[in-house]
């Protein structure tokens, strides 16, 4: 039992998700966060994406292995810059 109980453990820390907030200026209306959160989506392994107009940020949860690269030049095909902040 406890060998089961040690496998589960170890392969629910191996496929942990990851979370990302990335700063992300001019954003200025509410379109602004749709382009982001969709290009963000686009990327393979993220899970959920997030953006807020009120704090310039979006919030991500993306599958292990996904990188910050990714997420950043996923922003960047927006015309924004983003800067990962968490």
């Amino acid at each position: 039992m406890n060998k089961i109980l040690s496998i589960l453990l170890l392969a629910s820390v191996a496929f942990a998700n990851q979370n990302f907030i990335i700063k992300v200026e001019g954003m200025h209306c509410p379109l602004c966060t749709a382009m982001v959160r969709k290009a963000l989506l686009s990327v393979d392994g993220v899970i959920s994406a997030k953006a807020s107009l009120r704090d310039k940020t979006a919030r991500v949860e993306t599958k292990d292995g996904v990188s910050e690269k990714q997420l950043l030049d996923a922003v960047a095909t927006t015309g924004y810059t983003g800067e990962i902040v968490k």
